[in-house]
């Protein structure tokens, strides 16, 4: 394999504060928008063109960054590092790493500006260290989390092909000698390095502030439950002295508090459409028929963004570094349901949080019909969502009122009516326990029981109160039926026929 040949001058330049021997592997220029941030090179013991070699090497590794851009914010500096790092590598539940890579893509106090050096090293038997203008930011003993951040490098989805390509060095070219050329003409002063080193120990001093608040908050409540419990064996030791009879509690019904179940994405496998209702034939203005239409592609909006929001699952990388905001995208669409030209200004939003509401977009509006009596063969809409790690409720949206020419005070018959009304409560009890399935362990320990539960159901679809009728011996098997519940809403809206404002029935089911 042929290597990139440097100057011995350049060479020694670059890595004269390296206190182990390390050559220059590669050298990128990172950019976003066709905006450059920075120079990145990568150091290695071994020279390789292997992505998964240099992973698994054992060798001293580091990554060096020189910013060029004039001003880098902390927020796109967290952004673009959170999101880099969620694409590029597997989820991970370790707590320690998450809290390692949070503090890495949150140490900024004050933007970055050129000249600034970033450096990440690993060495073996030490761990992986990470300074700024020589101002040591954060430590750690593993490996793991120089892995982690090397791969947003040279892993699947690098900033771009040609990045990946020159920090690996597959092929020397005239384009890296002129970045190591720039790379080695940037610098920062002693002043910078100080002005560095007050934000660190700023946010040092800040993180030792808060963990004596969480202490001090957790030892007034072990003092408080500590007092309680000495106030209750007084109780207890008086009453034993007294030789009372403990008073026989009234026997009171357990109430159920509805948990928060992991969220199940609601899939869509058929096509449906838009129930408009009934309309009228009679002769109508101008003005009527654009007020109509204009209601039934606000009735479409609204019922796409129903089934949008509960498709939508929050991405783990993000919710795991507290990313948050509202995203908002439109979309075309046309009669037969095809979307296209998805686009939004989300540029303070991680990217991670628009991809999934792009995704969920793409996965449910091919479903939805429009309306027939929408008038068109194509229309722009809009979709939006509130990620918030700390709950999935969304503001809420008021299905559209029918404009008057469409409102009819005709009443429909009894028959009519209890059918109507029969139809809808079957179509709710069947998307809720088809969806309910058989928990595994419960079906080996040979659990059996019957549940019934009681709903209350909004016109908008939305279970506004449950009621448990009857219940199983086992909590497993009365949690899925409950889980079937909160997981199929919102369940379709209440025929406007019935004009009912809510609606009740008891969702059954056997396990057996």
């Amino acid at each position: 394999m042929i290597r990139l040949q440097l100057p011995l001058a350049l060479t020694f330049l670059v890595i004269s504060q390296v206190s182990w021997a390390l050559t220059l592997n590669g050298i990128g220029s990172y950019q976003q928008l066709r905006k450059e941030f920075y120079i990145g090179a990568l150091y290695l013991s071994q020279p390789s063109s292997n992505p998964q070699d240099i992973l698994k090497s054992t060798g001293s590794k580091r990554m060096a960054l020189k910013v060029t851009t004039k001003r880098w914010s902390p927020r796109r500096w967290s952004l673009q590092w959170q999101n880099d790092i969620a694409i590029n590598n597997p989820f991970s539940s370790d707590k320690e790493l998450t809290r390692q890579l949070l503090e890495f893509t949150g140490f900024l106090q004050d933007n970055l500006r050129s000249g600034d050096e970033i450096l990440v090293d690993y060495v073996p038997a030490k761990g992986t260290t990470v300074s700024i203008n020589g101002v040591t930011v954060l430590q750690t003993k593993t490996h793991e989390f120089f892995k982690y951040l090397v791969n947003v490098w040279i892993g699947k989805l690098p900033p771009s092909g040609e990045f990946k390509t020159n920090i690996l060095s597959e092929a020397p070219n005239p384009e890296q000698d002129a970045l190591l050329t720039r790379y080695n003409s940037l610098s920062y002063d002693d002043g910078r390095s100080k002005e560095i080193e007050g934000w660190i120990q700023s946010k040092r001093q800040a993180i030792i502030d808060e963990e004596n608040r969480i202490k001090a908050e957790r030892a007034a409540a072990q003092k408080k439950a500590k007092a309680e419990r000495e106030a209750k064996q007084l109780a207890a030791a008086q009453a034993k002295k007294a030789k009372q009879a403990p008073e026989k509690k009234a026997e009171s019904k357990p109430t159920y508090v509805k948990p928060k179940p992991a969220k199940k994405k609601k899939v869509i496998t058929q096509k449906k459409k838009v129930d408009a209702g009934a309309t009228t034939s009679t002769a109508k203005t101008q003005a009527e028929k654009a007020a109509e239409n204009k209601y039934y592609l606000k009735l479409y909006e609204w019922e796409l963004n129903r089934e949008i929001r509960n498709a939508v699952e929050y991405p783990e990388w993000a919710k795991n570094f507290g990313q948050k905001g509202t995203v908002e995208l439109k979309f075309d669409v046309n009669r037969k349901a095809e979307v296209s030209n998805v686009k939004g200004d989300n540029e303070d939003v991680s990217v991670l949080l628009v991809s999934e509401l792009h995704r969920a977009i793409l996965e449910v509006v091919p479903f939805i019909l429009p309306p027939d009596s929408l008038k068109g063969n194509g229309w722009t809409l809009s979709a939006k969502y509130v990620f918030d790690p700390k709950t999935d409720d969304q503001p809420y949206s008021k299905k559209p009122s029918k404009p008057a020419s469409l409102q009819s005070n005709k009443k429909i018959s009894r028959a009519e009516y209890n059918r109507v009304l029969s139809n809808y409560l079957d179509d709710v009890k069947d998307i809720i326990t088809s969806s309910i399935e058989y928990p595994v362990w419960a079906k080996k320990l040979n659990q059996k029981g019957k549940v019934k539960i009681e709903i209350k159901i909004d016109k908008e679809g939305n279970v506004i109160d449950q009621k448990d009728i009857a219940l199983s011996r086992h909590e497993t098997l009365n949690q899925e039926v409950r889980n079937a519940i909160e997981s199929n809403q919102p369940l379709p809206i209440i025929p406007e026929a019935l004009k009912l404002n809510y609606t009740k029935t008891v969702i059954e089911y056997s396990f057996q």
